[in-house]
């Protein structure tokens, strides 16, 4: 895994040793001898990743994070904090202060650089998050969101029930989050409709670690626990297996519970990545729902209907089935504008979408294709049907008038449907999405020249 490493040390044999054994990694590494050098380096040059002695010659360990969590340009980019020491009140400050962690000399090479590929593992997919939720808002997608820290639910999984009870209380007694206890099949069996835990706490024994890490993959990969972090409870006596354990996929590994505000504080960071990770996810949902949605009527645009008009013709080689393509057009929608005035049009427009999304079926689309121009596909369906389909929907909006604000009378409404065919190919060239369109289009305007409020239907299928 390739990455850009900022180390910052005022010792130059420390830069040095770290250098060879980062570099022979494959990582790109900047050298700072104190923190304001640092400061300098990451305002040129972003680094993924840094990895800071707690002693230096102008900042103390955590005063040094909390410089570097106010630059907007890594205020979210691991920090990994070298303590010379194993006392939990100075990796209490460290986490504190907002490391993402806190590793001790002498340095565990294998662990070290598991840890790293960690990090910067989870510190690219929310920087990619980032980017897509980004994009969404600045192009109008999403509302901006609050930052704050907020409790979530935390299950505990342990095949050693005395072991998680007992952390299960002490934890519950912080009065910080909500937490529940799972057996193994529970935590991967989670049913359909049953909250998620935001965050899992796994307790690997032992005796047992092959169960463990087997438990560990399967919530890596199930779909509904894939993005939530995991932070593996070891026994000090299989440190060995902390590397092992990253590199699975935990997000966080802690071998023995020696301090419970230690695992708070990690247990929070985790909590808070899962938070923002969530709302970016939310924020790019919302981006997405937006460009294939009509912001007026709410049924799908263009950008969405022929896409998956394509789709369905593409299986069409694979299937006896055929489907029905139709363009609705309001009738003398410019009438209504001129009329009444085009706030008026618009709440007609909307009226009629909602109308024709209540008549269809569940597996059909319709989508506004243009100003007053309906597409609907009807998968499934003959052409007797299709013919019936559309002959209701001309019905039910001919007797269903549009209430408008501002108006006692509804406005009434009538459309002109264009029907046609695909059909599988069966030796004739295939269909495709614009000679289903102008075969539709031109029974439209068939429909318009008979007098507008009726069907036609091509006469020549789409194959």
């Amino acid at each position: 895994m390739s990455g850009k490493i900022l180390i910052v040390d005022e010792l130059a044999t420390n830069r040095i040793v770290l250098k060879v054994k980062l570099s022979s990694a494959y990582y790109d590494v900047l050298q700072a001898k104190t923190g304001a050098d640092a400061l300098r380096i990451i305002a040129a040059e972003c680094p993924d990743l840094i990895l800071a002695s707690a002693k230096l010659t102008d900042f103390e360990g955590p005063t040094f994070i909390k410089a570097v969590r106010k630059l907007e340009t890594t205020a979210k980019t691991p920090v990994v904090l070298i303590l010379p020491s194993v006392k939990a009140e100075d990796r209490i400050a460290a986490l504190s202060a907002g490391a993402d962690d806190v590793l001790c000399n002498p340095l565990d090479e294998t662990f070290l650089l598991a840890r790293l590929r960690s990090l910067l593992r989870q510190g690219n997919i929310d920087k990619d998050l980032r980017i897509h939720a980004g994009t969404a808002h600045a192009l109008g997608f999403a509302e901006v969101q609050g930052h704050f820290q907020r409790n979530g639910r935390v299950a505990l999984v342990s095949r050693k029930q005395n072991k998680a009870m007992a952390l299960f209380s002490a934890l519950s007694a912080s009065g910080q989050h909500a937490f529940v206890a799972l057996n193994a099949e529970s935590a991967v069996g989670l049913a359909e409709g049953t909250d998620v835990p935001d965050v899992f706490i796994l307790g690997i024994d032992s005796e047992d670690v092959d169960d463990g890490l087997r438990l560990l993959a399967e919530l890596k990969a199930a779909r509904r626990t894939r993005n939530c972090p995991i932070i593996a409870i070891l026994e000090p006596s299989s440190r060995s297996l902390a590397a092992t354990v990253l590199d699975m996929g935990a997000n966080d590994v802690m071998c023995g519970v020696e301090d419970l505000k230690e695992l708070l504080l990690r247990l929070s960071n985790q909590m808070h990545h899962k938070h923002m990770a969530d709302q970016m996810r939310d924020q790019l949902q919302l981006g997405l729902n937006a460009a294939v949605i009509d912001p007026l009527t709410g049924v799908h645009n263009r950008r969405y209907a022929l896409p998956f008009l394509k789709r369905l013709i593409d299986t069409l080689d694979h299937e006896t089935e055929t489907f029905a393509v139709m363009v609705a057009d309001l009738d003398h929608f410019k009438n209504i504008n001129d009329t009444y005035g085009h706030a008026a049009g618009d709440q007609v427009l909307k009226g009629v979408a909602s109308q024709l999304r209540a008549s269809l079926r569940e597996d059909d689309m319709l989508a506004r294709i243009g100003g007053e121009e309906f597409l609907i596909v009807t998968p499934n369906s003959t052409r007797a049907q299709a013919r019936q389909t559309a002959s209701r929907l001309c019905r039910i909006i001919q007797r269903t008038p549009i209430s408008v604000p501002g108006r006692m009378d509804p406005i009434g409404i009538t459309i002109s449907i264009g029907v046609t065919m695909a059909v599988p190919g069966a030796g004739c060239l295939a269909p495709t999405v614009e000679s289903l369109l102008d075969q539709a289009d031109r029974a439209l305007y068939g429909s318009k020249a008979h007098g507008r409020n009726t069907v036609t239907v091509c006469a020549l299928s789409a194959a």
